[in-house]
């Protein structure tokens, strides 16, 4: 296998086995609240679950922060290795791990810690992945190459919900919730152990090396802050949009329960519009590499300024099909989601390219992504029910404002940026 195919394989398999690894908690929450919050326990129902989850996005900025400095300073391969690794053994230790029967209170706390073990993993993992395939790849394929990890992260969420739904129709509500929610885990945690495998190969990248040479020793949060305040601003502002919008979309079946009843389950469509937003976003990142980022950023926040109030409304209100209504959202979504990485990573020069696209991304997801549900419920709670539609206007709104002072270097080497 030569080494551009063996990149491209590698990178799009880990981003898909990162993300379903990842979400597998929110998506098997009752089981694991009755395995580790028992009633009988002073912790109680789903409500811990949900913070474990969230301890999660909290880790990712903390997570990325340490491996992205040490892969600026040591080289982007042997932390691109180790994240699989850490995400790998977290995993298989929740899949592992005794319930409150056998552990009492410390069932849950061991819990709390694999999950943050996971954040930290994935919070070194795609900011590693898109640096690393983007240092390896030609001028006019980096659109690509980030292209194909945004197709896997979204199809890693895809895989998780089916997986989760198969266990169900294999062995039935009570064997999951009794043990079968063990499974899912442990083959995401040993599937983790070929892609390790085919990372055992690749080498460090090029560009990488040309600093080396250089013998260059700047230490990468200095530089982001004394030097690239701008950058660090435009790449947060970059990643807000999917975080923002993503979590909207995760937000919907709570939205469809208490605020918009409608005669369907928003897990009928669900499959459908997530399968469409992985399509679209690798389309758009390679469309990229010929009209430039910039441009692509600029429709994609346009249209969804526009379109995302006018979409919530629809869906509330009932009077179109919930595809029609959504499939233009999904659309303007993909148009930012499938260039933000390779956006990033030519926002940043090589010494502080890891950092700063790690602290852009994670920082965004942990903030604007952690933070949505929150405001969504709090805002629909109070009557304001295009919420959902509004939040994601307002953060494609302020990014595009910010690209007119936004120089395009989708055609630049990335050792000269």
């Amino acid at each position: 296998m030569n080494l551009a195919l063996r990149l491209r394989l590698v990178t799009t398999l880990s981003a898909t086995l990162e993300f379903y690894d990842f979400t597998l908690l929110i998506f098997l929450a009752s089981a694991i609240s009755n395995n580790f919050f028992p009633s009988a326990s002073s912790m109680g129902n789903i409500m811990p679950v949900l913070i474990v989850f969230f301890a999660g996005y909290i880790a990712r900025f903390v997570g990325g922060f340490i491996y992205s400095h040490f892969g600026d300073r040591y080289g982007r391969k042997p932390y691109y290795m180790n994240s699989m690794v850490l995400m790998s053994l977290s995993t298989l230790g929740i899949a592992l791990l005794p319930g409150f029967d056998t552990l009492g209170d410390l069932a849950p706390i061991l819990l709390f810690c694999l999950r943050v073990l996971q954040g930290a993993s994935l919070g070194g993992e795609i900011p590693g992945s898109v640096v690393y395939a983007s240092e390896f790849s030609q001028n006019n394929r980096r659109g690509l190459v980030t292209g194909l990890i945004i197709f896997g992260v979204t199809f890693g969420n895809i895989l998780a919900s089916g997986v989760v739904w198969l266990i169900h129709q294999q062995f039935g509500e009570a064997a999951v919730n009794d043990w079968a929610w063990r499974l899912p885990f442990a083959a995401g945690s040993m599937i983790g152990l070929l892609s390790l495998w085919l990372r055992y190969k690749l080498t460090e990248t090029p560009v990488f090396e040309s600093l080396q040479q250089k013998n260059q020793t700047v230490v990468p949060i200095i530089a982001l802050i004394k030097h690239y305040r701008l950058q660090l601003v435009q790449g947060v502002s970059l990643a807000a949009v999917p975080a923002v919008t993503v979590s909207v979309l995760f937000f919907m079946p709570r939205y469809l329960k208490e605020y918009a009843p409608q005669p369907f389950s928003w897990a009928s469509i669900s499959f459908f519009l997530f399968s469409a937003l992985a399509i679209c976003c690798f389309i758009f990142a390679v469309i990229s590499d010929w009209t430039g980022r910039i441009p692509m950023i600029r429709l994609g926040a346009v249209l969804m300024t526009l379109v995302a109030p006018i979409s919530i409304y629809f869906f509330s209100q009932g009077s179109i099909p919930t595809a029609l209504a959504f499939i233009p959202l999904v659309i303007s979504l993909a148009m930012v989601n499938g260039v933000y990485e390779a956006s990033m990573v030519e926002l940043f020069p090589i010494e502080a390219r890891f950092s700063g696209v790690a602290f852009s991304h994670n920082l965004a997801f942990c903030l604007f992504g952690g933070a949505t549900p929150l405001a969504l419920e709090w805002l629909c709670s109070h009557g304001w029910l295009l919420a959902p539609g509004i939040l994601p206007a307002v953060a494609s709104f302020i990014l595009l404002t910010l690209s007119f002072n936004w120089r395009d270097r989708y055609q630049d080497q990335l050792a000269e940026v």
